[in-house]
């Protein structure tokens, strides 16, 4: 149990975050203490951090609790999006970030629970995602599918040598990112 981090915000109460792998017992876990919590008068909350938990329908295969399963304590962002949607980091950051908020105005311990440490982290520590064009990412792909993945990267390495290199020749989709590209 950590005091929560200023990206957070909230001083006063813990943030409790559990990260691991699918399996190792987490959801378990987080239940317990949040039922010991409330045993003793404390108030908690789960929030999710498994990017795949946030679909509806993805149940097997993601460890998901069912409603029973859950013990009746509240828990946030299960089955928020549609398999057809997307999942981003920064999306998952605003509306974890609200839910803690929320959790922590109702008084309650929010307990941060996930095997997505990327997610997690964007939560915790203070990650900031820069604005994305569609327009753009859409012409970058286009000429991705049109000009090929070489064509691509050495027009990514003569724009963003760094980014050229940490990101790989092989990753197409990465180089997409309209941020890293000056036009």
């Amino acid at each position: 149990m950590t005091e929560n981090a200023s990206a957070v915000g909230a001083p006063g109460l813990p943030l409790v975050v559990i990260v691991g792998s699918t399996g190792t017992g987490k959801s378990a876990l987080s239940l317990d203490i949040a039922e010991r919590l409330a045993a003793s008068g404390q108030p908690c909350e789960i929030v999710n951090a498994d990017a795949m938990q946030l679909y509806r329908g993805m149940d097997v295969g993601t460890a998901k609790l069912t409603m029973p399963e859950r013990r009746g304590i509240r828990h946030h962002l299960l089955d928020t999006l549609d398999v057809t949607d997307e999942a981003t980091v920064s999306n998952y950051q605003r509306e974890a970030r609200s839910a803690i908020t929320g959790v922590l105005a109702r008084g309650a311990v929010p307990i941060l629970v996930g095997g997505s440490g990327l997610y997690v982290s964007s939560v915790v520590y203070d990650f900031r995602f820069p604005g994305t064009d569609p327009v753009l990412r859409e012409r970058l792909e286009a000429d991705l599918t049109s000009q090929g993945p070489g064509a691509m990267y050495a027009r990514l390495k003569s724009v963003d040598p760094q980014a050229a290199l940490r990101i790989g020749a092989s990753n197409g989709r990465s180089w997409c990112v309209p941020w890293k590209w000056s036009s």
